[in-house]
């Protein structure tokens, strides 16, 4: 099974972007009408994405679903360090990223169905110039996810349904930074040493729960909690050297002989704890064509505490405090079929940064982020075509220095994400 997580997780490409797409490193990128309705897709009328917004919807899919797409997502951002009094810039480096999704959907019997979907739940990925003054902290990460998630829903009765599922997710990720590390008896001397983690990777097991209530035809609410996952993720380390600074030329070879014996690569590892998360929505249907929907997800990042690298051979863990805090997402959405063939839909999402002021760093370079969203949907006989734009407009943070970490006296501009989605289904 992992194998086939892991295959998946390849041939669909999830090199993921995430410096400005949600709280953390969380994605929400699950279908083109999910991401047109900002995520407001836990209570009212379905498609086969419900997999990922709330299993407990699958209850309202008769006959059999299938829907795939993709989302191309473009960040863009600056980031300013001081100089003196003045401060000197880089901005990141430009790329255009992929996450795709996929879902089928079965009615077994009159109060049972199944639903199977794959989806990322995480990721993020940017790169600095190699030698910026940063790059003691990191200059470049890309972590993968792909999660695949099969569920069981009940209709419990005509107004509750209920969902059960186990979330296979799994991870891998690269990192890299830079370090300095000052030559003995030579006082300022130092040299400097590229250190490379790859395909460090583990497949994780989670669970979520979910349920819809339909009070009347016009309001129902929808509840979805998804659990802790654990990975061990265990990679490569690679190390080199980049040269010396202060070092008098007669002693440069004594001192790359001294990285020689010390830097030598091997297997690296770390664990750490995903966090869990439960979300909700109030959906109001006041006539049958038009549906609004508010909701709101809680997520517990407070558990991500640390990213601690154990290094191979006798080289010292590479420390990394987290400390986050938990935050909330805030979602609204609306959906009005104009046409038998055509769907319009808006949305709105405020998402909040979970980094602390103290520990603070260059993984997430933004604070708060307002996400506004547009998309169409299109239908004919079994067929449909969802299209989605969002754009995402994340808050700048300032940083103050921290030689612990490496962080300098700097700021993240201000910055923009555009996402443009699609999704293809077909109902049976």
């Amino acid at each position: 099974m992992r194998n086939c997580v892991r295959l998946a997780a390849l041939l669909w490409g999830l090199l993921l972007a995430g410096n400005a797409f949600a709280e953390g490193f969380a994605l929400y990128e699950y279908s083109a009408r999910g991401i047109a309705l900002g995520g407001a897709a836990m209570a009212r009328k379905p498609d086969a994405s419900a997999v990922a917004y709330n299993a407990a919807l699958l209850t309202k899919l008769p006959g059999i679903h299938l829907m795939g797409g993709v989302s191309l997502i473009e960040p863009s951002g600056k980031m300013k360090w001081k100089n003196g009094n003045d401060y000197e810039s880089t901005g990141l480096r430009d790329s255009l990223w992929a996450i795709p999704h996929a879902y089928y959907t079965q009615q077994l019997s009159d109060n049972w169905f199944f639903g199977i979907g794959e989806f990322s739940r995480y990721g993020l990925g940017f790169e600095y110039p190699h030698n910026w003054p940063g790059r003691f902290n990191i200059y470049e990460v890309s972590l993968i996810s792909a999660s695949l998630n099969p569920n069981i829903a009940w209709k419990a009765t005509d107004k509750l349904s209920l969902a059960a599922g186990v979330e296979l997710l799994y991870v891998s990720l690269d990192l890299k930074k830079r370090s300095q590390i000052p030559v003995a008896l030579i006082p300022g001397a130092s040299f400097e040493v590229d250190s490379n983690i790859q395909n460090a990777e583990d497949l994780g097991v989670g669970f979520n729960l979910a349920a819809h209530y339909q009070f009347t035809d016009q309001w129902a609410v929808g509840l979805q909690y998804r659990s802790q996952v654990r990975v061990h993720a265990h990679g490569d380390a690679q190390f080199t050297y980049m040269g010396s600074t202060g070092v008098p030329a007669p002693y440069e070879p004594l001192v790359q002989r001294g990285y020689d014996s010390a830097f030598q690569d091997g297997g690296a590892h770390a664990t750490v704890l995903l966090p869990d998360s439960i979300a909700a929505g109030i959906a109001w249907t006041p006539i049958p064509a038009l549906s609004f929907e508010a909701g709101a997800v809680w997520t517990r990042w407070s558990t991500f505490r640390s990213l601690n690298i154990h290094m191979p051979h006798n080289l010292p863990t590479s420390n990394n405090p987290k400390h986050w805090k938990d935050v909330w997402r805030l979602t609204f959405g609306v959906e009005y079929d104009a046409l038998d063939w055509l769907t319009l839909r808006a949305g709105y999402v405020f998402d909040q940064s979970p980094m602390t002021e103290g520990y603070a760093d260059y993984l997430v370079p933004t604070d708060d982020r307002h996400i506004y969203s547009l998309g169409v949907g299109f239908k004919w006989d079994a067929w449909t075509l969802d299209l989605a734009y969002a754009y995402i407009d994340a808050v700048g943070r300032s940083y103050k220095a921290n030689p612990a970490t490496h962080v300098l006296n700097s700021k993240a501009d201000a910055s923009s994400t555009n996402i443009f989605s699609l999704s293809l289904g077909y109902t049976f």
